[in-house]
């Protein structure tokens, strides 16, 4: 489970209560998804802790899960409420459902087979798949990071060539840092009969391809590009990225014959845009991780604490969730609250 509080962080950056009641309806959403599968979650319970949280009425408890379950909202809604602040257009919403939807599609008919180590390196974003390597990205991240890469672009007095090596090196990072985890993504589901690929994009999501694996169209497409990006970012000998005064900035790519697969001119708020991509998709795999997390932790909990009740005024028979610390339980169809005497842990079925 996660122990950072998304709501912490972002508490100082954007006021969720001028969108408390967008947020309300958007968590309400995504509540019904679990509680159409599991027993025992309350759509108020978990807006009354998120809140608190919000107001620091609470300390957050990363062994509570329904803590967890409202940091995990207060990171999810933060598109949204940049979205109606018009802080980023609508592709980039898209891209944020599409990615997190195809995430979910390939790791959730493997969830329960997958370890509780793999959810933990994504949760708390460790380098992967290979730590050593990859931490060097990680430490090299951090120093390109104290310089702000958007203040960067849009400053007139920078000359646009000192911009262009700035990206470079920033894009690049970010890419290996994001292909590393992909990467990882892959070789986990190749453990559970997925066909293992090569470290590419193109091979781990299929995208030259059209199969169950291939992302839907618009994150495709992304992907390719992005793709291109850092390849041509490789291609320094063949001008793969190139400054022209009247046209912008000029992005090539080849293939391994040397052929031109790739051309187009970028102004520099089009490349900016391509980094800022990347990071929305880097974001996914934490909050997947702590999604898939929480639905294991709230399966288990119903695996022991549902039983089945037959009430006694109508008849009814139903599936409750008896946790010990509860009381009473009530009949789905007549609503008589029944009075638990002994809670034993055994399911009676």
């Amino acid at each position: 489970m996660s122990t950072r509080n998304h709501i912490e962080f972002y508490r100082e950056k954007l006021d969720y209560h001028k969108y408390q009641s967008e947020i309300n309806n958007y968590i309400n959403k995504i509540v019904h998804e679990f509680t159409k599968a599991y027993k025992g979650i309350t759509n108020y319970r978990i807006l009354e802790v998120f809140w608190d949280l919000v107001d620091k009425n609470i300390s957050y408890d990363p062994g509570n899960w329904y803590h967890v379950f409202a940091s995990f909202f207060g990171k999810l809604v933060i598109i949204e409420i940049i979205y109606v602040e018009k802080k980023i257009h609508k592709f980039h919403k898209n891209i944020h459902n599409e990615w997190v939807g195809y995430l979910a599609k390939l790791l959730i008919p493997h969830e329960p087979q997958i370890s509780n180590k793999f959810f933990i390196k994504l949760i708390q974003n460790m380098p992967v798949p290979d730590y050593e390597s990859v931490l060097e990205l990680y430490e090299e991240g951090i120093i390109l990071f104290n310089e702000n890469l958007k203040e960067i672009f849009f400053n007139n007095s920078i000359n646009p060539h000192e911009k262009i090596l700035k990206f470079k090196a920033n894009f690049l990072n970010l890419f290996d840092v994001f292909l590393a985890k992909c990467s990882f993504i892959d070789k986990e589901l190749s453990k559970h009969g997925e066909t293992a690929h090569i470290n590419s994009l193109h091979e781990i999501f299929q995208l030259n391809n059209s199969n169950e694996r291939t992302p839907p169209k618009l994150l495709r497409k992304t992907l390719i590009v992005l793709n291109h990006i850092r390849n041509a970012i490789s291609h320094s000998s063949k001008a793969g990225i190139v400054y022209f005064e009247k046209k912008g900035i000029r992005i090539r790519d080849f293939n391994r014959k040397g052929k031109l697969t790739f051309e187009r001119f970028f102004t520099f708020e089009e490349l900016y845009d391509s980094y800022y991509l990347l990071l929305i998709l880097l974001m996914e795999f934490e909050l997947m991780a702590i999604m898939l997390s929480l639905h294991r932790v709230i399966r288990e909990l119903n695996f022991k604490y549902n039983k089945r009740l037959k009430c006694s005024i109508c008849g009814h028979e139903c599936v409750v969730f008896v946790h010990p610390a509860r009381s009473n339980v009530v009949c789905d169809k007549c609503k008589t609250r029944h009075r638990i005497i002994d809670n034993e842990t055994n399911r009676n079925q």
